[in-house]
């Protein structure tokens, strides 16, 4: 791993952005279409350009029936489920709280890889990053949601539940999956694709009663080209060239990035509540995937950080 170039910096930045601003153009698309159109849409998008950049590529998807059900649980829990799960969720939570929310994401993978994965065991620090990454989410829930009165409580929970999904999914790779990075994402796109043709089917959502204008359509393709494809094919060219240390900073810009995003383009509140549970999390976030610490029972290393290559 060498030195970051200009271009990997931009790269980096890039990357940072098109995961940020996926929440606010959720927002916008959930405006005139359901949600399972417009996860469909996007995974459409996004399947076919990382298939098409797959086999420019010179690789191919595996015929092994055990790998196919690799590409199935990927592309299951790391994108058709928590795809969906934001997109209802931004039905009624908006787009800069939807994001701090999705913040939670690294500290549930900390917190389900310690529990699944032997070598993985809790470290002090992770474990303090653990405790502080749900305090933040308590936080920013507040306490009329945690008595079952907050108007966005069934929001906030679809989006907690896809962090939930980002996490097995995580965690998943670490223990089973061994094939190439992109041959991984061009698959479990396509599965992901799959499953959600017969959500749409199953939905009987009214597809002549949406509005398919420049915006609706516009969102479809910004999420699928970029907060999907692109941004996939970033993180696998940046991963080998600036290592997964480097890399999980992103987590740190997100959250942050999504609130301001959702502040300037949609005016939604960025409140002292919401100010307070961004630094908890962010803070979680870097004592939980920063530099290895002694484990608790003196064995084993710390979780490395989440690997946030589909939001």
């Amino acid at each position: 791993m060498g030195k970051a170039s200009f271009i990997d910096i931009v790269l980096w930045l890039a990357l940072a952005a098109m995961w940020s601003s996926s929440y606010a153009v959720i927002k916008i698309g959930v405006a005139t279409l359901e949600p399972a159109v417009l996860v469909f849409g996007r995974l459409l998008v996004g399947s076919v350009i990382i298939y098409t950049v797959m086999r420019w590529r010179g690789l191919a998807l595996s015929r092994d029936p055990a790998v196919w059900f690799s590409y199935g649980v990927t592309g299951l829990l790391g994108s058709a489920a928590p795809f969906l799960l934001i997109t209802h969720g931004e039905q009624s939570v908006d787009s800069a709280l939807a994001s701090i929310l999705m913040g939670a994401s690294p500290v549930m993978t900390l917190l389900l890889a310690a529990w699944l994965i032997p070598q993985e065991r809790l470290t002090l620090r992770t474990s303090v990053g653990i405790i502080g990454g749900l305090s933040g989410v308590a936080v920013l829930v507040g306490p009329a949601a945690l008595a079952g009165l907050g108007a966005q409580l069934g929001g906030q929970l679809a989006i907690l539940a896809a962090t939930a999904c980002y996490a097995a999914s995580t965690v998943y790779i670490r223990r089973a999956v061994t094939r190439p990075p992109l041959e991984m994402a061009a698959g479990s796109m396509l599965f992901a694709s799959l499953i959600m043709g017969c959500v749409l089917a199953l939905s009987g959502a009214q597809l002549g009663q949406m509005d398919f204008g420049v915006t609706s359509l516009g969102a479809v393709l910004y999420l699928g080209l970029f907060s999907t494809a692109c941004a996939n094919l970033i993180y696998f060219h940046l991963v080998p060239r600036l290592g997964a240390t480097r890399m999980s900073q992103v987590n740190f810009a997100v959250p942050v990035g999504g609130a301001w995003l959702g502040f300037l383009l949609l005016g939604e509140a960025l409140t002292t509540q919401r100010l307070i549970a961004l630094a908890i999390i962010i803070g979680s976030i870097y004592l939980g995937t920063s530099r290895p610490a002694k484990p608790l029972n003196g064995q084993g290393t710390p979780p490395p950080a989440d690997h946030p290559a589909r939001r």
